[in-house]
């Protein structure tokens, strides 16, 4: 039986706002209360959770859960305890297959710019060649740090966000993929020197609707993996802020590039 490691780590972080975000700002939810929390809801956790148990022959090693809603930046006594608690329970997991992360991809901290970046290489350290995959936000901040610890980052498609739970299932397929030794994913990221309000992008009309339509067709083309548009977060103010598009086929790096530049 395969052992596929669980854990989220969500604020998406305003760096303006006066007021820090401190630890008990954070919903924390440990260990086996996660798949009792979260079963039934319409959150990437439960869609991976439905997809892995769909799947059979996985335990599910549930470590940390903890989400905030949007505010200042997170303390750095509260992120620390944040990220010392979550890699604690990885640490003692035991051994795992695999891992997914849920992220916004939008987080900062008073004294750290990319605290999912930094969580993602401790855990890659961790897993050494093990298959770690991530979902994020559209308005996430994507960083080379994120980039090089994850084997694949599943960005949400939809604004107003509608498909958590799709994007969950989405990342759980593709792991399993990676588990089974059935893809190779290889990313290209196209950065563009843009930055938008999140609030004036619905993916339903306009030009980004369009842009995402793109993206689900690579993903449902054969090859194609993973594909997003991710338009980062005006509030959150770190130099890695801009817009991104990323794209992730199965060993297909000229078509990456093709669909990416497209």
């Amino acid at each position: 039986m395969m052992r596929i490691l669980i854990a989220e780590l969500k604020q998406e972080t305003a760096t303006f706002n006066p007021a820090p975000t401190r630890y008990d700002d954070f919903r924390v939810t440990a260990g086996d209360a996660i798949p009792a929390t979260y079963n039934g809801t319409k959150t990437e956790l439960a869609g991976a959770i439905d997809t892995f148990r769909a799947a059979g022959g996985i335990e599910i090693v549930p470590t940390l859960a903890g989400t905030a809603v949007s505010g200042g930046p997170i303390g750095r006594a509260d992120l620390e305890r944040l990220l010392g608690e979550l890699l604690g329970r990885v640490e003692t997991a035991g051994e795992v297959d695999g891992a997914y992360v849920c992220l916004h991809g939008a987080m900062a901290g008073e004294a750290e710019d990319d605290p999912e970046g930094r969580l993602l290489a401790a855990m890659r350290e961790r897993l050494g060649p093990k298959p770690l995959v991530a979902s994020i936000d559209l308005h996430a901040v994507l960083t080379e740090q994120m980039m090089a610890a994850a084997d694949m980052l599943v960005p949400y498609h939809t604004y107003p966000h509608v498909d958590h739970y799709e994007t969950g299932e989405r990342a759980a397929r593709n792991l399993l993929r990676l588990l089974a030794g059935e893809i190779r994913p290889t990313t290209v990221r196209v950065p563009l020197p843009m930055l938008v309000r999140g609030d004036e992008l619905i993916t339903a009309t306009g030009r980004f609707g369009e842009a995402i339509r793109m993206c689900r067709a690579v993903e449902q083309s054969s090859g194609g993996l993973a594909a997003g548009v991710i338009i980062g977060n005006a509030f959150t103010d770190v130099p890695d802020l801009q817009s991104n598009v990323l794209v992730t086929t199965d060993g297909d790096r000229p078509r990456a590039e093709r669909e990416a530049l497209r």
